[in-house]
């Protein structure tokens, strides 16, 4: 593996990972989220616990790209990277915003804008991680 390469693209994948979905969830369906206020911490807590929640995806990108490293094998690229980044979304999107809906009393528009938003999400972080990431040359 080539780990230079495999922080870098695990870095840039939760910068773009968090644009969108500040983009999305903090911007565009963020009215959305008023009928289940409930559910969720104030923005001042959120803010409060922001760091742990940038460490933990950052985790889980460096989790991804190393998946993705053996999954590529020598060949990585735009192409491989989306393919990745679908396969990962509908993962995500399916174990943790919908299982969410089900079990919280979650407004239905909201958790079906969040799936969507974390399969983008995905998507976009994966084409990121095929761009960036470079097998090592032998």
């Amino acid at each position: 593996m080539n780990y230079p390469r495999l922080v870098l693209a695990a870095v840039a994948a939760l910068i773009i990972f968090f644009a969108w979905g500040f983009l999305t969830e903090g911007w565009l369906i963020r009215k959305d989220f008023a009928a289940s206020a409930a559910l969720y911490r104030t923005s001042d807590l959120q803010l409060r616990y922001m760091p742990l929640g940038l460490a933990s995806v950052l985790v889980a990108m460096l989790a991804a790209v190393g998946i993705y490293a053996r999954w590529c094998g020598a060949m990585s690229g735009a192409t491989s990277g989306l393919k990745f980044g679908f396969l990962m979304g509908v993962f995500v999107a399916c174990i943790h915003p919908i299982s969410n809906l089900v079990t919280m009393n979650m407004d239905v528009k909201l958790g079906l804008e969040i799936a969507a938003s974390n399969g983008i999400g995905w998507v976009l972080a994966g084409l990121v991680i095929g761009l960036i990431y470079k097998p090592p040359t032998t």
